[in-house]
């Protein structure tokens, strides 16, 4: 599975994960989206800001993968830095991958990642539901395909 957002591709070609796996991590994402939406105005704070795209990384990255938690001039959040990993967790699909969606708004969002082709980092200004969009449709083609076979 390959899912392309602009001039970024994520997933692994040829990967295989089991499709009820893949459609929890889908469902957990978005129900990830839908808690930040509680929490808008500590993303406004930290994240709609000018900065290089990787600070943000960095300080998603260390949030939610060093760190366990926001740094303490950022604690206070209602919500855990894992809410902000932008792809389904706990599958092959995308274990080489790494992005942070971060929700500004009801229909503003910014998706940070790293471009591996140009090995930098990007911060990609994206509409919420065209984001859900993605991952509803990609998880509607998981479950057809797994009726179909089975």
């Amino acid at each position: 599975m390959l899912i392309s957002i602009e001039d970024l591709t994520f997933g692994e070609e040829g990967a295989v994960s089991v499709s009820g796996l893949m459609i929890g991590a889908i469902d957990d994402l978005l129900s990830n989206i839908e808690k930040q939406k509680i929490n808008i105005d500590f993303a406004r704070k930290v994240f709609d800001r000018k900065l290089p795209a990787a600070h943000f990384f960095q300080l998603l990255h260390d949030a939610c993968w060093k760190e366990g938690g926001w740094p303490k001039d950022l604690r206070g959040s209602e919500i855990a830095p894992a809410a902000y990993i932008g792809l389904p967790v706990g599958t092959e699909i995308f274990d080489a991958d790494e992005a942070y969606f971060v929700v500004l708004d009801l229909e503003r969002a910014i998706l940070f990642a790293k471009n591996k082709i140009e090995n930098e980092f990007v911060a990609l200004k994206m509409d919420v539901r065209d984001y859900v969009k993605i991952w509803e449709q990609a998880r509607a083609e998981i479950v057809l395909e797994k009726s179909q076979s089975g």
